[in-house]
């Protein structure tokens, strides 16, 4: 799990990032909302492909970092 913020601006929000594999499928989930609030979900990607997973992944974060947001932590937690 990958967690970002941005909370320059006047903004107070997230966006965690979620991969997982199970028998052959790879899952990846957008997790986001305001800082303290329930997480929406948002599907990014769902296939076979780990390589292809990680790519849908990256690119995400790349996109969320380049709106301003900061990681903040990396590790295996479950959404908030």
């Amino acid at each position: 799990m990958i967690r970002l913020e941005c909370t320059r601006g006047g903004s107070n929000k997230y966006y965690e990032l979620d991969l997982k594999q199970s028998n052959g499928q790879v899952i990846v989930t957008g997790f986001y909302g305001a800082i303290g609030q329930a997480p929406k979900e948002h599907p990014i990607y769902d296939g076979d492909n780990r390589e292809a997973a990680i790519a849908a992944l990256q690119r995400k974060q790349l996109e969320k970092q380049k709106k301003g947001y900061i990681i903040v932590g990396n590790g295996t937690s479950s959404p908030p």
